[in-house]
């Protein structure tokens, strides 16, 4: 009986990191955008969830990272906006397995993004 008592601690203890809704968004996400400026069209979303609140940041491929604002996710669409250059922008996309897609929200326009999660 405190055998069977320590192993339902332990399990809940190893899930506890991620809440179960969050875990579809959390992870390293490969990203395209068409028709975005040179440099910022391909990089990496990242998503984190400290304390049971999602954050981000966009890893370009030069190295370079942008904090994300204000991420959520709720039914299956995950939201967030950055500054890139100055000027905000908007994100969102729609999470299926391992693939999203969606909008990027830009002064210059909406542009489409795809991304898929990565291992």
């Amino acid at each position: 009986m405190i055998l069977a008592f320590l192993f339902t601690i332990v399990l809940g203890s190893v899930n506890a990191g991620v809440s179960q809704g969050n875990s579809d968004v959390v992870g390293n996400w490969k990203y395209e955008v068409a028709g975005a400026p040179t440099g910022y069209e391909k990089g990496t979303l990242v998503f984190t969830e400290k304390e049971g609140k999602l954050a981000g940041e966009v890893k370009f491929a030069d190295g370079y990272k942008i904090v994300m604002k204000d991420v959520t996710y709720e039914a299956g669409v995950v939201k967030c906006g950055l500054y890139v250059d100055y000027e905000y922008v908007s994100v969102k996309a729609k999470i299926e397995g391992t693939k999203m897609t969606g909008t990027v929200n830009t002064p210059e326009g909406e542009m489409k993004l795809s991304a898929e999660k990565q291992k």
